[in-house]
Formats: C-alpha cells, structure tokens, sequence
C-alpha cells in the first residue's frame, strides 16, 4: 500500500467526505472499557485485499428479493457524544466517510466501529440491513463475521492451554482420534493452517452440497464425512488456509470441556465481555434483526434468502460452525478485539504466541499467527482477522502501537473492508499520533 504523510491523509478524507451529499448515518458514541495490555511484536505486512475465506458464488436458485439499487437510509442519533472525547470530536468527518465509502461501492448496509486510546467508542451504521422491507442499520444490527470468528476459538485453545487443560503441541488425536492422521497433527498446526488437512471451501461438490441445499442443517461430521479431500501436504510441511481445520479445533473443545461449542463461547467469552449483540449459528439461527446478505449483479444487489433466519442461508450458516458462524455487531467485535490483543482474554505468554507472526504464502497467505492475522496502515502493524461468508464481509483490526481498534462490517459480495477500515483510519490514525 502506498503510505501517505497522517496530516495529507486526514485532509484528504474530510475533503472527500466534505464533497459528498449523502443521508447521515446512525452513529453513536459511547465510553468503552479501558484494557491494558502488552503491545506483541511490530512486524509489517501488506494485506491481500482478496477473501480468504470462501468461493465468491452466486445461487442458481431465484432470489425472493427484487434486484434494486440502496436508497439512502433516513436513521436518527443513538447516544450523546461523551464531549470532549476522541470519539466526539471526529464522529462527523468519521460518519460521512462511512456514508461515503458505502454509496460509492453500492453497499447495501455498513456497521462500524472504533474504540480510541481514551477508552470512547465511535459507532455507527450506514445504509439498510434489509433492503425490502427497507431496515436501517443500527449500531447494534449483528452482521456475519465470517473468519474473525476464527480468533474466538484461537482465544478458546489458549484459555485451555493457560488452565494446563491441553498443550498446543499435543496431537489432534487425544479428542479426534478417527480423523486421518490425526497422530501426527498438531493443535498448533490446525491454528496456523500448516496441518495440511483440506479446506472444506475447495471441494468439488461444495456448491452442489451446499449452496443449492440452501435450507440443509450441517454438523461438523457432515462437513468431515462430505467436505474433506486428501490433504495438501504432510502435517506440518506446508501452509493452506484451512477451515476445515477450526472445525477440528471446535470438536476438540467440545471434547475436552463436554459442552456444546456455543456454551463455551457464551461463558468464557460472550458474558465476561459484554458481548450481548454476539451469536452462534452453530447453536441456531441469529435474530431476525440479522442484517441480510446481497449478490451483486448488473440490475443491482439482490437478497440472498432462503427464508430462514440464518445468515447468509440455512446451509452455509451451519456448515461453516467454528471456522466462521458468529454472527455480531460491529460494536461487540470492536470490544472482543480490544480485550483480546489488549491481554484481558489469556495470558501474555499465549498472546505472544498467538501473534507471534509468519509471512506466509499467497494467495491466502500474508502474515499469519495462530489464528490471527496481521497487515499495516500507514507503516503502522495491526493484529486482527479479516471474515467472508458469500454476501458478508469483515474486517477487524488492533493497532498496538496506538491502542486503537476499527472494525467495519458489510452485507455485500465483493467487498474488501479491508479498505473501508483504512479509509477510516486515515481520520482517526492522525488525531491519535
């Protein structure tokens, strides 16, 4: 990425936003918890702008929604600015950049959310969650998050592993001891894809089993038993982005706390943290308030919905379980990515770990932890993950030089909200330095 000076980049945002006339956006600005925690190694790298986690696939069944451009939301103030905070005085310039980045892309509905160094959170939602009936976002509208639910169950191994519950070197086999070769793959392996164990995203029959099975209900066996190929490489001898490898890793924490994978997550991570706008497709659907995913096509954004609940359908909710099925806010995500790269979620040992970073091959490569991402801003390393599941995209970041967090949320194929964050963090970095 090309690094312009802070100052040249502020003033160009505000210039940008500044020259575009669109609805005002749903934003609030709240305190947020204050975390402290030891910043992890600053590496740098620059980011793929290609989804990681999935085919971009369009259904052959008939979409129920009508194909139509995104009319401009009409929402209202959530919260009163906390005055003299970060967050208030760049909620403006922050919001009309959303609003901009959102109609210049013909995004259906954005979410996003910053927390600053001060402890305030700026929140906002731009566009429709829905686009017939037309449903404005909200700051608390649940987007999917696709493979930032990834760093969830990385979270939950190192809790484990801090308790002396497992070892991240002990093999796959203690939990899933039918799975091939499961005796030589290691937890660690699975964490950071070089188990070589197949990506369930790349089987041939995936969008016959799957996507044209819109309302099927997958377990994780069913994804083992239909979704599996031979492996990449030997365990340990190569990288391949893997989801069917999180998928492992959901069996072996339902093996070793004997719960449900979504119980897990609600009592170590969801309830400590405040996450309430946070849910599991693996335990059912998500609320309705869900925001609905979007193809695009040339008569504009059609709605992807199998009439479920579940986000994007039934099939691809289910069968993506540990390796993508949470479903949240931007504001809980903000708050999940603070906590964890902040140190409040495992030992500091575990997060040096977790973060201890590779560059890793492309195309899906990039610097990779255990779990975890990592990729720059302006010179400027941040730790995080990226999430796409068709018609979602996500990004969530963690500047530890700053203690700064950005996460942006879409309901639209092809987007790389890679982009958006650093669009919004040319506004916010700046004020922060």
């Amino acid at each position: 990425m090309t690094s312009f000076p802070r100052s040249l980049a502020l003033l160009l945002a505000l210039l940008l936003a500044a020259c575009t006339s669109t609805a005002t956006p749903t934003a609030s600005v709240s305190p947020a918890p204050t975390f402290a925690g030891t910043p992890s190694p600053t590496l740098e790298a620059s980011p793929s702008g290609l989804p990681t986690d999935g085919p971009t696939i369009s259904p052959t069944t008939t979409p129920t929604a009508n194909p139509t451009s995104t009319p401009a939301a009409t929402p209202t103030p959530t919260a009163t600015p906390v005055s003299g905070s970060l967050a208030s005085q760049l909620s403006a310039p922050l919001g009309e950049v959303l609003d901009q980045q959102r109609t210049s892309l013909n995004i259906p509905g954005i979410s996003a959310a910053i927390i600053f160094p001060d402890g305030s959170m700026w929140s906002a939602g731009s566009g429709l969650a829905e686009v017939s009936p037309a449903r404005n976002v909200s700051t608390d509208t649940p987007f999917v998050a696709g493979s930032i639910t990834k760093t969830f169950v990385a979270a939950t191994i190192m809790q484990l592993a801090d308790e002396g519950q497992l070892s991240l070197d002990d093999p796959l086999s203690n939990w899933v001891a039918d799975f091939p070769r499961a005796g030589q793959i290691s937890l660690r392996m699975l964490l950071s894809h070089t188990s070589g164990v197949f990506n369930l995203y790349e089987d041939g029959d995936y969008y016959r089993l799957v996507v044209r099975h819109s309302h099927r209900t997958w377990t994780p066996q069913d994804v083992l038993d239909n979704l599996v190929e031979a492996p990449y490489c030997d365990p340990g001898a190569c990288y391949h982005y893997s989801n069917t490898g999180f998928i492992l890793l959901g069996l072996v924490i339902e093996a070793q706390t004997n719960k449900p994978l979504g119980t897990v997550f609600r009592e170590r991570l969801f309830a400590p943290l405040g996450l309430n706008a946070t849910y599991f497709q693996g335990d059912g659907p998500p609320p309705a308030s869900s925001a609905r995913g979007y193809r695009a096509s040339k008569a504009g954004n059609v709605a992807i919905d199998d009439g479920s609940s579940y986000r994007p359908t039934q099939s691809e909710g289910t069968v993506i379980w540990a390796a993508g099925g949470i479903v949240a806010s931007a504001r809980d995500i903000a708050r999940w990515a603070r906590a964890l790269y902040g140190g409040d979620v495992i030992s500091a040992d575990s997060l040096a770990q977790m973060t201890d970073f590779v560059l890793r091959p492309q195309p899906q490569g990039g610097y990779y932890g255990l779990g975890t991402r990592m990729r720059s801003f302006d010179g400027i390393s941040m730790e995080g993950h990226t999430g796409t599941l068709r018609a979602f995209n996500a990004a969530m970041w963690y500047l530890p030089s700053l203690d700064l967090t950005v996460v942006v949320m879409t309901n639209r194929t092809g987007i790389d909200a890679n982009a958006i964050t650093d669009a919004l963090l040319a506004v916010a970095v700046p004020a922060v330095d």
